[in-house]
């Protein structure tokens, strides 16, 4: 075994100065929460040198000579007991004993308890908190610097209280209880302190287990979510949370983390939405982006900028200007997953093109064909670019999301492009024109088909079109009249699909 002066690394001495460095020396190596064995022995052989300074002649001389007083000895029955060591009302009866001692003895013993607690590697920091509480440990009431220290650093590590409730861990071995104390203590440690470390001690393997511990859960899934480690044991856990707590935003928002994590696609937009509606932060705006990516990665330079639209609205945001919306659009542009289409968006006005530039724009060109997301880009680019988009594409896109037909990601896009457009008076006007003439080629449609419905189809083939269309047949009616008829309406209604369709293209 070392002696005190192998530990510390000196020769014997009875300079108490020498001493001190030396100890002081080692004890960043040694700290009291990543190393409290190795602390354990510095600090025994720290004190041993300096009783040996004042009586070098009895060296052997132990701190075992003498009777331990009665109050140490009970603090140390507590501290081994299995179940006693986490119940709270064990500790207050220990209190309760203590204050029956007169106030020079219970001053007399307030540190040697204190060395007590702080050797003890597993023990109920909310418990302790108790004692520390009554025995008023203070730094500044210790004269040796690097003890105080030490105190200081101790009665920080008690505030921050227990990581779960030690007593969910009762109906297990000591040796389990000690390992999960250990290993959960050491994350919440390494989370405060050190979390580039973070996910290298999650991963670290061991005999512990997760108590059944609500406190706990709720900081696995506040400490997966941070890694971006999905699990569907912690999407439970945020259930739950939200539905205790349904006005929480912090129960929402990991809800809709980990469902993201997990995987989840178009089932999540709602939900996503919604929060990013109800509280509007950088945290919703990272998760409205990320899913945007994942899923339609074509909307997302167009996301972005709705996105930065309601972040910067009291700053008079400039699309396409911002710093965050450059650097997104490059790093979606060098991700490989935008189509020709977006790419074409981005390159546009990555490169500053100038509002006149836009008739030699690659997305004013014929070859693409007529969708809404065409119609997003080219009013979004004639946006940035202060081309004054008054068009058909603008107006088609106006009149899908004022007749509900906007798709999920066209809503939010198309609400930020009118609120950077100033509607007049003759816009409006040339809108409603638009829906009108919309309108009327629907009906010349429909007229069209339905006179080139007036051939009878055989009943058989009628039946099975009715049964695809889920329509039920009215019961004793001629297949040459009733079937008839029904085939009339259903020809009507593609006929008026189809007129659409055409007469966006042609637009």
């Amino acid at each position: 075994m070392n002696t005190c002066w192998e530990t510390l690394g000196i020769e014997p001495t009875t300079d108490l100065e020498h001493i001190r460095q030396a100890y002081l020396a080692l004890l960043p190596s040694f700290h009291p929460e990543s190393d409290p064995q190795g602390f354990k022995q510095l600090r025994q052989a720290y004190e041993e040198a300096q009783r040996w300074t004042q009586s070098p002649i009895e060296e052997a001389v132990t701190e075992d000579a003498g009777e331990e007083h009665e109050r140490v000895t009970a603090l140390r029955a507590l501290l081994a007991s299995e179940v006693e060591r986490f119940k709270p009302s064990s500790w207050l009866k220990f209190i309760q004993q203590l204050n029956q001692y007169s106030m020079d003895e219970v001053d007399k013993l307030r540190w040697s308890l204190c060395d007590i607690a702080m050797e003890t590697e597993t023990i109920s920091l909310s418990c302790l908190s108790l004692l520390a509480q009554r025995l008023n440990w203070q730094p500044q009431d210790v004269d040796d610097e690097a003890r105080a220290e030490e105190i200081e650093d101790f009665l920080d590590t008690i505030q921050q209280g227990d990581v779960f409730d030690l007593l969910s861990m009762t109906e297990l071995p000591v040796a389990v209880q000690d390992q999960t104390f250990a290993y959960f203590f050491e994350l919440a440690h390494i989370w405060r302190l050190y979390p580039e470390h973070f996910g290298e001690a999650l991963q670290v393997h061991g005999a512990w287990v997760i108590p059944d511990d609500q406190q706990l859960h709720r900081k696995l899934l506040c400490w997966f979510s941070a890694q971006q480690w999905g699990m569907t044991e912690l999407v439970d856990v945020a259930r739950c949370w939200q539905a205790a707590k349904q006005d929480s935003e912090d129960a929402h928002y990991y809800l809709c983390k980990q469902r993201l994590l997990c995987g989840e696609g178009e089932s999540l937009w709602g939900d996503l939405y919604a929060f990013w509606q109800r509280y509007p932060s950088t945290q919703a705006d990272d998760l409205l982006l990320s899913w945007c990516r994942q899923r339609h990665p074509d909307y997302f330079p167009l996301v972005v900028m709705a996105v930065e639209a309601r972040c910067m609205a009291d700053a008079e945001y400039v699309p396409g200007k911002s710093a965050r919306t450059r650097l997104l659009w490059a790093d979606i542009m060098h991700s490989g997953t935008l189509s020709p289409l977006g790419r074409s968006f981005v390159e546009s006005l990555l490169y500053k093109r100038k509002a006149m530039a836009w008739a030699d724009s690659r997305l004013s060109t014929k070859g693409e064909p007529e969708t809404p997301l065409l119609d997003l880009y080219r009013t979004a680019e004639q946006v940035v670019l202060e081309a004054f988009p008054k068009n058909k594409p603008f107006f088609r896109l106006l009149i899908r999301l004022e007749e509900g037909q906007s798709g999920p990601l066209e809503t939010p896009i198309t609400q930020m492009l009118l609120s950077r457009i100033d509607m007049k008076p003759g816009d409006i006007r040339d809108k409603k024109e638009l829906a009108e003439e919309l309108k009327q080629a629907a009906d010349k449609a429909a007229k069209k088909l339905s006179s080139e419905l007036k051939v009878e189809a055989p009943p058989r083939e009628a039946k099975k079109l009715l049964s695809e269309l889920k329509v039920e047949t009215p019961p004793r009616q001629a297949a040459s009249g009733g079937a008839m008829k029904i085939i009339k309406i259903v020809g009507l209604i593609a006929l008026i699909v189809c007129a659409l369709n055409r007469f966006f293209h042609f637009f």
